[in-house]
């Protein structure tokens, strides 16, 4: 599974050739074979670079495994580099030569698709999931001892019997105690999976009991919570978790934006258009970055320190360096950014930023 670590790889790869990037959706539920094979044929027209398109179409032809939703593969033959990543969400079709590989929709799959725990929770006990990439896997099932005292989903099943109160109030202990197991089992979960965001799944109740238990630090982590059943089928649980993880960013994504506008508004730590963040990145003063993931930008850079511009510029103004001409301004500015190690949110649609040139930071000074 593809992970961070790919990611820095890509990030530091390094060569003096030109490094074919593809990205392909290869949704069973959208297109057959043929028509993918197609239409990666007709993206690989305009590369003028033989051999890795053979190994692109090679792979495509010969290894590709075609239950997988999409497909990214990085291709530099005269380097000996070849690498691809299959996920089991849809990616967008694109085919791109830069003398790196180009990341930024990678960038998003990570914001968006790793790093959370699905919890179904009832009166019994729970399931647990971990959920990265469109990959769903049930890591545990937590049952309480006396799970037959009570009925599945909440219902009291020692209610109106003979004893009454006494009856009801065994029930509510049995219920407490049962959630008290599955916090254990849950937070040990969360440490040794690193989950950084949760997702809960249940009635009402049920994910109340669930949250209130839950210790301070990791009431912070939960960004969803909706009805579910705890007998809910392998595709509903996956479906419902990539919606709500959509949803979270865009709800996330949304804050950052309005945040930023806020700053620069106030000239403050804010940053918005391609110029000013730019500079930023440079001078390593990005805390967020925020771009469009379809904005891309001509410019120029400095051939000695880096520097990034849209700017026609005769000497680098920090290293007197030369400037080179490039197609992909914006995905350098990514790529700078987060080699400052900065955050980076690659957003899919954003009316206010698109209206003020699609990209914007959060500055840390």
């Amino acid at each position: 599974m593809f992970s961070e670590k790919d990611l820095q790889s890509l990030l530091d790869y390094s060569t003096e050739n030109q490094v074919l990037s593809v990205y392909l959706n290869t949704d069973p539920t959208q297109l057959n074979t043929e028509a993918a094979k197609l239409r990666l044929r007709n993206l690989l027209k305009t590369v003028d670079l033989p051999e890795d398109v053979k190994a692109v179409e090679d792979f495509i032809n010969l290894e590709y495994d075609w239950s997988a939703k999409g497909v990214v593969i990085f291709s530099d033959q005269s380097g000996d580099f070849f690498q691809n990543y299959q996920f089991n969400l849809s990616v967008p079709d694109m085919v791109s030569v830069d003398d790196k590989p180009i990341i930024r929709p990678l960038v998003r799959l990570i914001n968006t698709f790793t790093g959370w725990g699905v919890v179904l929770v009832d009166k019994e006990g729970a399931r647990l999931f971990s959920f990265n990439f469109g990959e769903l896997g049930e890591i545990d099932a937590v049952t309480g001892d006396e799970v037959k005292q009570t009925k599945r989903g909440g219902g009291n099943a020692m209610h109106g019997r003979m004893g009454g109160d006494n009856a009801s109030g065994n029930v509510e202990n049995t219920i407490d105690q049962n959630i008290k197991e599955v916090i254990e089992s849950a937070t040990k979960f969360f440490d040794k999976h690193h989950i950084r965001r949760i997702m809960i799944g249940g009635t009402d109740d049920n994910i109340a009991r669930f949250r209130d238990e839950l210790p301070k630090s990791y009431q912070s982590l939960v960004v969803g919570a909706y009805p579910m059943s705890m007998t809910a089928n392998h595709t509903d649980v996956l479906q419902q978790a990539t919606q709500e993880a959509l949803a979270a960013q865009k709800k996330v994504n949304k804050a950052l934006v309005e945040q930023a506008f806020t700053l620069a508004a106030k000239g403050s730590n804010g940053v918005i258009g391609l110029i000013d963040t730019l500079n930023a990145i440079h001078e390593g003063r990005v805390k967020t970055l925020l771009v469009l993931q379809d904005f891309e930008h001509e410019g120029y850079r400095c051939t000695g320190c880096g520097y990034l511009t849209t700017q026609s510029l005769e000497t680098c103004p920090f290293c007197s360096g030369e400037f080179e001409r490039i197609d992909a301004a914006v995905e350098m500015a990514v790529q700078g950014a987060l080699r400052h190690n900065a955050e980076v949110k690659v957003i899919s649609e954003n009316d206010q930023l698109d209206e003020a040139g699609g990209i914007a930071a959060v500055l840390r000074y």
